[in-house]
């Protein structure tokens, strides 16, 4: 009888402690992700994960990204030295930047935030954690300087309106990647997660991937642009990328039949480039 309580308690245990992902970072446990599918998604709140404290304001955004990026480690990539240098274009809040400066301490990272809410979120989050050789931007990457109308939502759906879409869209400074890139031999990795400026950006850097030895493109655009997407690929493929892909959202249940999601994007793709 008290073997058979034991083994109970042990699975009781197991449900509620949290996992460790390839012996590196422990998931959210079962607890903890009660907690946060719980919480509010106006106020700002603190916690603390195993890389450091987190500020946050949207916790779902919080647990999957988590996810993604510690647990599944979608970043993950070997570099050649212990000082990569690193442009992370849609930092969010700065889950991503946290992760860079854990893999690789010494790393050189500029990170592109034009959201307001999401750019003070990361730059407390890099001020928490103290972490050194970030440059922060409160700017969005595009295919010239100056500014450019961008919806804002505080969130992960944050996005350029370059055809004035959105009534509620304002103006943002904006950077040209391209010849911010011209600045850097060799950038060891590329991340480029911009809400669907990707296919502008993409096609006005083309001439500078050469640089780049990583490169992360999360793509979304709707099922009727399928040409963009293979103008995209053809691109990183002249480059000499090799890609794997993998869905980041599967949005159409049934895509013979529905065809569209009637949303903004319909294709969420995480596109794998390297050399």
């Amino acid at each position: 009888m008290s073997s058979l309580l034991a083994n109970i308690a042990k699975s009781i245990i197991a449900k509620f402690s949290p996992k460790k992902a390839g012996n590196r970072f422990t998931d959210i446990g079962w607890f903890l992700e009660k907690i946060l599918k719980h919480e509010d998604d106006q106020s700002i709140k603190v916690r603390s994960l195993e890389p450091g404290k987190v500020f946050y304001q949207r916790p779902y955004e919080l647990l999957h990204t988590y996810r993604d990026i510690f647990v599944n480690e979608i970043y993950l990539f070997n570099a050649k030295q212990a000082d990569p240098v690193i442009l992370d274009c849609g930092s969010n809040i700065g889950l991503s930047v946290l992760y860079f400066k854990t893999i690789y301490p010494n790393a050189l990272v500029w990170a592109f935030e034009p959201d307001k809410s999401n750019f003070e979120l990361l730059e407390k989050n890099i001020q928490q954690n103290q972490l050194k050789m970030v440059n922060a931007a409160s700017k969005a990457v595009w295919i010239q300087d100056g500014f450019i109308s961008f919806s804002g939502k505080g969130s992960e759906a944050s996005r350029i309106d370059a055809h004035n879409e959105d009534e509620g869209a304002h103006q943002v400074p904006c950077i040209r990647l391209k010849t911010f890139m011209q600045d850097f031999a060799t950038i060891d990795f590329l991340k480029m997660d911009i809400e669907g400026g990707e296919y502008a950006v993409l096609k006005d850097i083309a001439d500078e991937l050469h640089r780049v030895q990583h490169f992360f493109l999360e793509y979304h655009g709707k099922t009727t642009e399928t040409n963009q997407l293979n103008e995209l690929l053809e691109i990183i493929n002249r480059q000499g990328f090799q890609v794997y892909i993998r869905n980041a959202a599967d949005k159409l249940k049934n895509p013979f039949i529905e065809k569209s999601t009637g949303t903004q994007f319909d294709v969420q793709l995480n596109i794998f480039c390297y050399k």
